[in-house]
């Protein structure tokens, strides 16, 4: 399994296509996960609009692209050169402006500490163990001001159709995603309590779409957003859904 470095994730960019930016941004907008993570900003904030958002490990910032379609002031931050310029073109083609910030979100810039209402990450503390974890789940919170939020969604170690397609392409020697150890609610309580970040509040995507991963057709299907559907939650989603989504407050 290789490590995660910058170069790991210049490889895995450069295999991504506008078609698919596009259809994933048309399929988060209609997700549960989405819909949910609105009304955590809505309650927090009323509106959208003029936030200071960041997302870090951003990769196309697809997230981060929905917030600004909405009205929020955007910053990506990655440490591969090629995920910031995949998404400079995909905020282009979908005329939106973001700044752009090539560091490691492990060791960030001392000048964009507490500087933002909202910090998001979508896929990135998993890649992470040890003094590490913790570290990258702190940088999330030294982000964000007195009075903001941050939005961490990592796999869910009890998804079971997740494990279960991780351990299969590992076998077959197709896994491209680096080092990833999925995350339990508790652990990232225990990692919250230890950095003095008290009442973290949880949610997930739906449970029922992560058998994606188990579906032996899914590789003849179409991309076609036209085909996309407003997702619906259930109650296991926070139990067992593939994403496990903290949301964090410093007060």
């Amino acid at each position: 399994m290789q490590k995660n470095t910058p170069e790991l994730w210049d490889n895995l960019w450069k295999e991504t296509s506008e078609k698919e930016d596009r259809y994933n941004l048309v399929v988060e907008e209609n997700s549960i996960r989405w819909q949910r993570i609105e009304k955590v900003i809505i309650k927090k904030f009323g509106t959208f609009k003029n936030l200071n958002v960041i997302e870090i490990g951003a990769g196309a910032g697809t997230n981060a692209l929905l917030f600004a379609k909405r009205g929020a002031k955007i910053t990506i931050l990655d440490y591969s050169k090629k995920a910031l310029e995949r998404s400079r073109e995909f905020f282009q083609r979908n005329r939106c402006d973001a700044k752009y910030i090539l560091a490691d979100a492990l060791n960030l810039p001392k000048n964009i500490l507490k500087k933002y209402d909202v910090s998001l990450s979508f896929g990135l503390a998993e890649h992470f163990q040890g003094k590490e974890r913790i570290q990258i789940v702190k940088s999330h919170f030294d982000l964000i001001n007195q009075h903001g939020v941050t939005i961490i969604s990592v796999p869910h170690k009890y998804n079971f159709p997740y494990q279960l397609f991780m351990f299969a392409s590992k076998l077959l020697g197709i896994w491209k995603f680096g080092e990833e150890y999925p995350f339990s609610k508790k652990e990232f309580i225990k990692i919250c309590k230890a950095l003095g970040f008290l009442k973290p509040e949880f949610f997930g995507d739906s449970f029922f779409s992560s058998f994606r991963f188990i579906n032996p057709f899914r590789i003849f299907r179409k991309k076609d957003i036209d085909s996309v559907n407003k997702e619906k939650g259930s109650f296991l989603d926070q139990y067992f859904a593939y994403s496990l989504v903290l949301v964090g407050k410093k007060n």
